[in-house]
């Protein structure tokens, strides 16, 4: 049955587009899928449009070095998945409507979901993606240092980065110093409410690099965490918010 290639991907397929990626050898340094989609989000944000053809390959291999998957089928096959969810989060960006990041809940060593503050840390892989698009492509960066608004959202997502076990005592310092210090500033209880605020900082990026019309919906949107409207008693996100 043909499918269409403009559906958003389920959760079957998200997993199918986790295991094309780890399967790109890891001398390629590839992301994972959760990266995948902070990278996407940060690419969508840029001041101006990247082609597929300067960000693809840094999916693939995180320097841009040539690399590819076993088969040219499954690379067609990932390249397929990616470009349904870049439309999905672009549609979304420019609609300023709520979307769900991909993240994978963290669990402890007797396979319980974290809870909590602890949860929190799920983010690490989504903000690493975001990061790493915005080293690749400085604008967005450069952008910040001239406006306090969009700096501050930044911080908003890259909040969730952890430590760089690399870098020296003295940055390892610096960091955990601003961590604590936007933890007192905007505080967030557990990994639910971090999602969240994490995707109201790029939708409220998106107008100040990207502004555009945005696109009228015949009926409001409705939030993540609200009751879903078919009257099923269950949050939006966790009933037909998962449709796709």
């Amino acid at each position: 049955m043909h499918q269409d290639p403009t559906r958003p991907l389920d959760e079957t397929e998200i997993a199918e587009l986790d295991q094309l990626l780890a399967s790109v050898p890891e001398s390629c340094d590839p992301l994972d899928v959760a990266m995948l989609d902070g990278f996407l989000a940060a690419v969508l944000l840029h001041p101006e449009p990247i082609a597929p053809a300067t960000w693809l390959p840094l999916v693939f291999d995180a320097q841009g070095r040539p690399a590819s998957l076993p088969t040219a089928e499954a690379q067609r096959r990932a390249e397929g998945l990616i470009m349904r969810r870049h439309d999905e989060l672009a549609a979304c960006i420019a609609a300023v409507e709520p979307f769900d990041p991909i993240v994978f809940e963290l669990v402890d060593d007797d396979d319980r979901v974290l809870a909590g503050k602890a949860g929190i840390a799920a983010l690490a892989p989504w903000a690493g993606g975001f990061a790493n698009a915005l080293a690749a492509f400085g604008a967005l960066e450069a952008a910040a240092d001239e406006d306090d608004e969009l700096a501050g959202l930044l911080a908003g997502i890259l909040r969730h980065l952890p430590v760089d076990p690399e870098a020296s005592a003295e940055e390892q310092e610096e960091h955990a110093r601003e961590q604590e210090q936007i933890d007192r500033e905007s505080p967030l209880a557990d990994l639910d409410e971090a999602i969240d605020d994490m995707v109201d900082c790029v939708l409220a990026i998106a107008p100040i690099t990207r502004p555009r019309r945005p696109v009228v919906r015949d009926a409001p949107k409705v939030g993540r965490n609200e009751p879903c409207p078919c009257g099923s008693g269950r949050k939006f996100k966790a009933c037909h918010g998962r449709e796709g």
